[in-house]
């Protein structure tokens, strides 16, 4: 046994050399991919995954080249034939694993919203803190964390509300039937040009887009900068300048209300067209 180590120690110094070779062209593979995040296009969080990929494949080929070197009748073919059944296995163990991070990995390549933008997925809505390569992070407006699995980020409709500068917000006045249309739409503009925050390009429009039970409703729009802090602010600016100024100016701004009657009013029954005559005590 001593004589036969002896003889192979050459073998296990230049296969643990080889070995050493590989980790460090690994770790430059590694260092490459950051570098090429950071000048190029591409995310830097992507460049680091790429860079960690091709360091983690220099080592798994180090170290099989050097078992060769130190064991010349190792085959890797056989061990890869044999890892294929086991693959397969871990696969469907870690299903949900992959899903997360292959999901991940095309978030990162497509970016279609960046760290600091405020999103809406299908159950929660907040500012991106962080976009890893399992899960997405994003805090509530109530300042709450939420860790999304980017696997049902990237598969379902994402809404990027600070994918513009500008946004339109959109909210309904009704005034009464007997006030003057004209005028109500001319104060309503007056107020979306007096308000702070509501942008002049593009400018705010107002439309009459229904006619209600109790009052004729108007659709106004306006644009403003796109965070939702800011559109809080200033809708709650043009709702108070809105109704301030009409009722300054006497324009009724009517609730729905409904009549009930508890007779008949055709005149169907005796003594129903009596009681609805002026003057009638019954």
């Amino acid at each position: 046994m001593g004589e036969t180590f002896v003889d192979r120690l050459p073998h296990v110094l230049i296969g643990f050399v080889v070995f050493l070779l590989f980790i460090f062209a690994g770790r430059l593979t590694k260092r490459a991919g950051v570098a090429l995040g950071k000048r190029s296009r591409l995310d830097p969080a992507l460049g680091a995954l790429i860079g960690g990929l091709g360091s983690a494949l220099l080592t798994v080929l180090g170290l099989l080249v050097a078992a060769v070197i130190v064991f010349p009748s190792f085959k890797p073919g056989d061990m890869l034939a044999g890892l294929g059944i086991t693959s397969v296995a871990i696969g469907f163990a870690f299903k949900d694993i992959l899903q997360n991070w292959l999901a991940g990995v095309f978030i990162l390549w497509r970016r279609p919203f960046h760290v600091g933008d405020q999103i809406r997925t299908r159950s929660h809505e907040g500012t991106v803190e962080q976009i890893a390569v399992r899960s997405t992070m994003l805090k509530t407006y109530d300042g709450e964390r939420v860790v999304v699995p980017n696997s049902e980020v990237y598969a379902d409709t994402i809404l990027v509300r600070t994918a513009h500068e500008k946004r339109r917000v959109r909210f309904t006045v009704g005034v009464g039937y007997k006030d003057s249309i004209e005028e109500a739409r001319e104060i309503i503009h007056g107020v979306l040009r007096d308000t702070e925050g509501v942008l002049g390009d593009p400018g705010p429009w107002v439309y009459v887009t229904e006619l209600a039970p109790s009052s004729v409703n108007f659709a106004v729009y306006f644009w403003t900068e796109s965070e939702q802090a800011n559109v809080l602010q200033v809708s709650d600016r043009v709702a108070t300048g809105i109704k301030l100024a009409l009722d300054g100016a006497g324009i009724d701004m009517p609730y729905p209300h409904t009549v009930v009657l508890f007779h008949d009013v055709t005149g169907s029954r005796p003594g129903d067209v009596q009681r609805e005559a002026p003057g009638h005590a019954g």
